[in-house]
């Protein structure tokens, strides 16, 4: 996610469409608002691009965006970040993703992996009807999505998982419930024996560096790529200290996890070059997150050059 103020006046310009229902979205272009028990939403259509954002703080957060054009197409910058996790586990036959955004992560995944299963976890009810009405989303076997709190699924489901993907933002943060140590350590037992839990962060303030040391506190060996220029930091962790994944001759080679649908989509090497070492030195004073001490967005608020170091 990656946040970015928009103008008010630009909504009372933009065509509104009619109902927010319709099985299809329309080739016009349109801009919605919806209001929910967990978020404020805008969906905007311009030419074949779509957005879901969410208000917040005065501005708003762009949680997800779809090219109509060329669907498996990732359009926000990060969800290509996501797949660094093939270097550490590259046979993602299941993986289960808390939020859903616009499923701007899960048509290239499912295009490129059709064999395997992604399946979605999605607190608010509105965010997965205008995925699939607006932003052209269609569910299948193969990539199912429950309505249900991110943390409560994984307490009860008894599945295991090669990949564990967090992507649960609202209105620009993570629910706290969703950044602790003891949420880490429930997701970490739902890995199979190679599988990689997988995060998206906000390098932008001081809860980024307690992010990481929360994660590290679950996960022994621990990865983390940026998106460059977006603020954004995808952290990998395994359960396991052998083999060393810190050293990328243990990684698979890049070759090996080409496939045709990432051709002008995907380029796994250019991800590989956006990892970054751990900032260490910034982490001294950071605090891990617990169930019993996780201010969330007063860490968040305390804004923070995170370039140097990392």
């Amino acid at each position: 996610m990656i946040s970015r103020s928009v103008a008010f006046v630009s909504g009372l310009l933009a065509l509104v469409a009619v109902s927010s229902c319709s099985a299809e979205p329309d080739n016009r272009d349109f801009i919605e608002h919806h209001d929910t028990i967990y978020n404020s939403l805008t969906v905007e259509k311009r030419g074949p691009i779509v957005e879901l954002r969410a208000r917040a703080r005065g501005g708003e957060a762009l949680e997800s965006a779809v090219n109509l054009n060329d669907p498996l197409l990732p359009v926000v910058a990060y969800t290509r970040s996501l797949y660094a996790a093939l270097f550490v586990q590259p046979k993602p036959e299941r993986v289960l993703m808390i939020g859903l955004g616009g499923a701007g992560f899960h048509r290239l995944f499912a295009a490129a992996y059709p064999e395997s299963l992604l399946h979605t976890v999605e607190l608010d009810p509105k965010v997965y009807e205008l995925c699939q009405t607006r932003m052209a989303f269609k569910p299948t076997a193969r990539t199912p999505v429950t309505l249900m709190d991110g943390r409560m699924f994984v307490k009860r489901n008894r599945e295991t998982w090669d990949w564990l993907i967090l992507d649960a933002f609202r209105g620009g943060f993570v629910p706290p419930h969703l950044k602790t140590e003891e949420f880490y350590r429930e997701c970490a037992d739902r890995l199979s024996d190679r599988g990689v839990f997988v995060s998206n962060l906000h390098a932008t303030s001081q809860l980024y560096f307690s992010d990481i040391k929360t994660i590290q506190a679950v996960f022994p060996q621990v990865l983390l790529f940026e998106t460059t220029g977006r603020g954004n930091v995808i952290a990998i962790g395994v359960k396991y200290r052998e083999p060393d994944i810190t050293n990328p001759a243990n990684w698979a080679r890049v070759e090996s996890l080409v496939k045709p649908v990432f051709g002008g989509r995907l380029d796994l090497a250019e991800i590989a070059q956006e990892r970054v070492p751990i900032p260490t030195a910034q982490m001294r004073n950071a605090r891990v997150l617990s169930d019993d001490f996780a201010p969330v967005e007063f860490l968040d608020a305390l804004k923070t050059n995170n370039s140097d170091g990392r």
